[in-house]
């Protein structure tokens, strides 16, 4: 792909305003696919291979664009010159919440089963905390928080039976 197409933003690629709707970005989509597709030029192998890449940056400007979350990093990120979605952004931009008891979690199921063990913990029902602390962890893996949560909040001795 030339330089040229590079440095084109997602909506000049596609030729629609920064307002467009979803269905305009389809139409626009599919003209340019039209033009674009790399099937069109199969007799020429650089044209090919050259369109094959400009298809795959307009692909990835639809698939962008058609999403509310990716859209809105991706203007955000327009705004400050990067032509390109970056999917580390995405990342950043998850929303976490804290729910009672500190942690930060971005799974809501991990979320669920965290706000059961908070309560747990507190009437002390240690047993029911470190299943549902598990639980949650199920669900997000890679917490360090909610690790060290589990490890600090589920003595051993002295657990109180579930309801009594």
């Amino acid at each position: 792909m030339s330089d040229a197409d590079e440095a084109r933003d997602y909506y000049q690629l596609l030729g629609i305003i920064r307002a467009a709707n979803v269905d305009q970005i389809r139409s626009a989509f599919h003209r340019f696919a039209r033009v674009h597709h790399p099937d069109n030029f199969v007799g020429s192998p650089e044209e090919s291979e050259r369109h094959t890449e400009l298809y795959q940056h307009g692909s990835e400007a639809y698939r962008v664009l058609c999403d509310p979350m990716k859209r809105k990093i991706y203007d955000e990120g327009l705004d400050q010159g990067v032509v390109r979605y970056v999917e580390d952004r995405a990342q950043e931009k998850r929303r976490t919440m804290r729910p009672p008891g500190g942690v930060a979690l971005r799974s809501s199921k991990a979320r669920v089963f965290f706000t059961r063990a908070h309560r747990a913990m507190q009437s002390q029902d240690w047993a029911q905390a470190k299943l549902n602390l598990q639980m949650a962890l199920q669900n997000e893996p890679g917490n360090d928080e909610l690790k060290a949560k589990l490890d600090a909040n589920a003595p051993t001795s002295g657990m109180k039976k579930r309801g009594g």
